[in-house]
């Protein structure tokens, strides 16, 4: 706790001795509002540093964290796209993008080095060189409105490298939570309200649904409760559907195993629902079922107060005709002693994956009890 403190008092302080030489507030104005809107797409990042130290450890190291591989897509697909940018070419249509690494150390005498040391007074270099706890700041709207630029710094390249390595985690989830945000205020921007009430009036659930989704089934009969929504478009159609039932029905005994095993397997469920719920309205033998290609990826998590397990993997029809990734998650709601089974799919082929499984992820993070 006292080192957090420690941090959050530091950067308080930090913040009023970073400043850039050539973007000093012009006539007083300091208001995003009068800065232009970021640019670039959501997941695009750039990493100002100097060239030397991108190529060595620190550069992989960054590179590493950001642009790896995303789980449960069938083609490999980054986190972020990436793109290095020298400090001398970090021009003022750069500075627009909407996630900018700033990453260098007080070693070093090259002209990329000693460039980006000049974004910092002499009081804030002396407190870098003289505080090795911390090696991070966090500046908004820096040369654009909706921006997010993170600096990091150390004293020495080893332990820069040190910091960056032993806090990756923490880097690339700051970048996650904001990429969240920004898919979540520009899908839900208008919402199906209608389709939201009914929902809540016929389950007792409520989801955020986006515009654009309609109702392919719904059932709230004894025992067979499930809706399925969907989102149709020329090159792509998303899904989300939800199946629940009561902890104790004999019927799904795999509700139980899955959270009392410590090999998690949620094929037996998914199967049930899939060829009870999800077969094609003109085929009726044809169903969705799980993908061997790559393993499903689970883990227990605590979603919002309850137990819950998170998979993601591959789909595909039983006539191998489309396919293609899946989220879901199953959530034990201990007061009702009732097991929700929540999913979202995509179909999309000759397609990327990444960005319409991030509307699916956002769309599931609304659902509440």
């Amino acid at each position: 706790m006292l080192n957090r403190i420690k941090i959050i008092s530091y950067l308080i302080s930090f913040s009023f001795l970073l400043y850039s030489c050539d973007e000093k507030p012009k006539s007083g104005i300091t208001n995003p509002s009068f800065l232009p809107n970021a640019s670039g797409e959501i997941n695009e990042m750039l990493i100002i540093m100097d060239s030397t130290k991108f190529k060595g450890k620190i550069g992989r190291e960054l590179v590493d964290i950001y642009s790896s591989y995303i789980s449960g897509l069938p083609q490999p697909e980054p986190r972020y796209d990436l793109r290095y940018i020298k400090p001398r070419k970090f021009n003022s249509i750069l500075k627009h993008a909407k996630n900018i690494v700033v990453a260098f150390s007080l070693e070093g005498n090259s002209l990329d080095s000693e460039i980006l040391r000049r974004n910092f007074n002499s009081e804030s270099l002396d407190k870098i060189q003289s505080d090795s706890s911390l090696f991070y700041f966090v500046r908004r709207n820096q040369y654009a409105r909706g921006q997010v630029v993170l600096y990091l710094f150390s004293e020495n390249d080893d332990d820069l490298y040190s910091k960056i390595k032993r806090n990756r985690n923490s880097i690339l989830k700051f970048f996650d939570d904001e990429l969240k945000k920004r898919v979540d205020t520009e899908i839900f921007r208008k919402v199906e309200n209608n389709l939201m009430d009914k929902i809540f009036t016929d389950h007792n659930i409520k989801i955020k649904i986006p515009y654009g989704y309609d109702l392919a089934k719904s059932i709230n009969e004894e025992n067979s409760n499930f809706f399925w929504l969907r989102q149709l478009d020329l090159e792509y159609d998303k899904n989300i559907f939800l199946y629940y039932e009561d902890y104790s029905n004999s019927e799904l005994k795999n509700f139980y195993d899955v959270f009392n095993s410590s090999d998690i397997n949620i094929k037996p469920i998914r199967a049930y629902i899939s060829k009870k719920y999800l077969r094609d309205s003109e085929k009726s033998k044809i169903f969705m079922d799980i993908q061997d290609v790559f393993p499903i990826q689970s883990n227990k998590i605590n979603f919002k107060g309850n137990l819950a397990i998170e998979s993601r993997g591959l789909w595909k029809l039983s006539d191998i005709s489309a396919g293609g990734p899946f989220l879901s998650k199953i959530i034990y709601d201990s007061k009702l002693k009732r097991v929700y089974f929540l999913e979202g799919y995509v179909y999309a082929p000759g397609l990327k994956k990444r960005g319409l499984m991030q509307e699916i992820s956002s769309i599931l993070m609304t659902f509440e009890l």
